[in-house]
């Protein structure tokens, strides 16, 4: 992999696609024949698992449920460092994996379009990355790494953000200001005092930031039937850019129910740390 790329990946936790599966399949490795027709280039944002060379990646869950389910197909599509689009879909069929690989709009590449086949497609989730590899694949390499998510927070310059939830948002966690802020619900709020967390608890959050897709552009609501409505707002430092969010406990869309998973992982993991278990129980409740 271009070392350029591999860096711009690296830096916002992002993911390496496919580059050393591509440069098999330019070489000709384990190919069993040339497929015939093109793959669709329409590109579906619902759908498709789509990398962003060095700036997105969408429908990471997708994958997930075509690996769970060990049936029908999902395409990926990566994006080249020039902006081309590389496609191709994976397909059970029987105890076998078949890869179609596409990348007739490269305009640096083969203009080929081929087919492979391995026996499986492998989930492997550490500290700092997640893996997809196909494995029992046909040829002279026998495992090709198609997917990987790096978010190993050590690797970034620079990481905060700010999380207002409940009620009028009058709860906070702020790592950019130091600040814990709980709503007691009768009124009045407390602050712990030198709130810092763990390293191990924001590598964590930061897992889960990633996992969420916390760079791409979310369509989400505030509006809201339910009162008082539980309302969310989030701010991401990373590396001097800022990404924000805002949405309510009503929106009930696929961005809002995974904003909403990720806020409560936040949440739960600051909710545990002994400095957050000794402040004051909630004295009220909203009606």
């Amino acid at each position: 992999m271009p070392g350029s790329v591999k860096e711009r990946a690296l830096r916002y936790g992002m993911v390496t696609l496919a580059w050393l599966l591509a440069a098999m399949v330019l070489a000709g490795c384990f190919l069993t024949e040339n497929a015939k027709g093109k793959l669709s280039h329409k590109i579906n944002e619902q759908q498709d698992v789509v990398y962003y060379n060095g700036t997105d990646l969408l429908n990471l869950n997708k994958l997930d449920e075509f690996l769970e389910r060990k049936a029908g197909s999902q395409r990926i599509i990566q994006y080249t460092i020039e902006g081309d689009p590389l496609f191709m879909e994976l397909r059970y069929e029987g105890d076998k994996l078949s890869i179609i690989y596409d990348n007739t709009e490269d305009a640096f590449g083969s203009k080929e379009i081929s087919r492979y086949t391995c026996s499986a497609l492998e989930r492997k989730e550490g500290s700092t990355e997640l893996k997809y590899t196909l494995t029992g694949c046909e040829g002279e390499y026998p495992e090709a790494e198609l997917l990987q998510v790096h978010y190993g927070l050590s690797e970034q310059a620079d990481f905060g953000f700010v999380l207002q939830y409940g009620v009028n948002r009058r709860n906070e966690i702020n790592t950019l200001e130091q600040r814990l802020v709980k709503d007691l619900q009768d009124g009045r709020t407390v602050e712990a005092a030198d709130f810092r967390l763990p390293h191990a608890k924001l590598q964590s959050i930061y897992r889960e930031l990633v996992l969420a897709g916390y760079m791409q552009d979310k369509t989400l609501t505030e509006a809201c039937n339910i009162k008082p409505a539980v309302t969310y707002a989030l701010l991401v430092m990373m590396n001097g850019s800022e990404h924000n969010f805002a949405w309510s406990e009503c929106d009930q869309s696929a961005d809002g129910k995974v904003m909403t998973a990720l806020a409560h992982s936040i949440i739960i993991e600051v909710q545990e740390s002994e400095l957050y278990q000794a402040l004051p129980e909630t004295k009220g409740y909203y009606e």
